[in-house]
């Protein structure tokens, strides 16, 4: 286990604060970070290393609960640093190529380095244009992207070619971060090292497969961003959607990472169109109204944006009926359902025999 550097863009936002932070504080607190690794978060922001250090103890406070040490979250601050960058100028780029050539001479002497983009999508060119235009994209460096890949078809290929302009393919890890959960990674244990279990995984033996994702919050400060994308572009396209591929997809040839990934894609193709004819029957698409949550009355979706930051037209709810056209699941209809202000918090599969 070498140390490495792990560089965050975006590393004072949400998905930094909320997500990233945790799970290097549980990997160092378990041992899975070698002695000198670090991470150095970057963001507009003005603030020392200190004070950055103490921003992220507060909020590991919040965010990891219970499980909180304050002996280990302190050794883990220790491996922070913070610099403060604009990625749309040239010169403030200097600050990240002297942090990850201290240990070395030049960029060509970096040791292992993780780009993770916690920035929008529409900031994966200019990063990565700046990474090569620095020589910070050396062969031992990885780069981490976390959907939204885009907001529809033209735009996720606009991401994918920023991002293969200056990585080669090998280095770009695209993750869902749904798929880190035990619970999905269980399912290919379950499926595939349980001949019994396979033999039945079929539309002989299914009558239905049901994914739900179910949320009692609200929007939460993202009104701009969800009525833009709507839940079905924000949850259905990428998590539950690989979740129904785990569940569909046919043995692989090994649990090597492509070959799973030629499996979902195939499980992709068998989809049936749904189509401006047929949606009727296939989906459904709502926001919340008022009323009671566990006793509490909360606002309506309309309401909770009525300082007109976006103009309310964006789903909350989508329930779908998605049908393969291939030989295991011919006929069997996989429902997918996902919203926010809902009457529990859980996420689920059920199989229906």
């Amino acid at each position: 286990m070498k140390a490495l550097d792990i560089v965050i863009f975006g590393g004072t936002g949400d998905l930094c604060l909320r997500k990233l932070m945790p799970a290097l504080y549980f990997l160092h607190g378990q041992g899975k970070m070698a002695p000198g690794s670090r991470i150095v978060a970057l963001s507009r922001g003005r603030m020392d290393r200190d004070e950055f250090r103490a921003f992220v103890l507060e909020k590991l406070r919040t965010f990891v609960g219970a499980d909180y040490e304050q002996g280990r979250a302190e050794a883990f601050a220790r491996l922070l640093d913070y610099r403060d960058l604009d990625i749309t100028d040239d010169k403030s780029w200097d600050k990240l190529s002297h942090f990850l050539t201290e240990s070395g001479q030049t960029s060509a002497d970096m040791r292992e380095v993780i780009y993770y983009m916690a920035v929008p999508p529409a900031l994966f060119g200019t990063v990565c244009e700046q990474l090569g235009r620095q020589g910070l994209n050396q062969k031992n460096s990885r780069l981490v992207v976390e959907k939204p890949l885009g907001e529809d078809e033209q735009s996720a290929e606009a991401v994918n070619t920023a991002l293969s302009a200056s990585f080669r393919e090998d280095q770009i890890y695209r993750i869902d971060h749904y798929l880190g959960k035990e619970a999905i990674q269980n399912i290919l244990t379950f499926r595939f090292e349980d001949g019994a279990m396979e033999g039945l995984w079929n539309r002989d033996h299914i009558d239905n497969i049901q994914i739900t994702v179910a949320e009692m919050v609200g929007v939460e400060g993202r009104a701009n961003f969800l009525d833009r994308v709507g839940i079905l572009r924000d949850m259905i396209q990428n998590h539950l959607m690989q979740i129904l591929c785990f569940l569909a997809m046919d043995r692989p040839e090994s649990l090597r990472a492509d070959d799973i990934r030629d499996r979902k894609v195939r499980v992709v193709e068998a989809l049936s169109p749904v189509t401006s004819r047929n949606i009727d029957h296939h989906a459904v698409r709502a926001q919340y109204g008022s009323g009671l949550i566990n006793g509490q009355p909360v606002p309506a979706y309309v309401e909770e944006i009525k300082d007109k930051e976006a103009p309310g037209v964006g789903e909350t709810f989508v329930a779908l009926k998605a049908l393969l056209d291939n030989d295991r699941w011919r006929g069997v209809p996989f429902y997918l359902r996902t919203g926010k202000r809902l009457s529990g918090r859980y996420a689920q599969a059920v199989i229906q025999f």
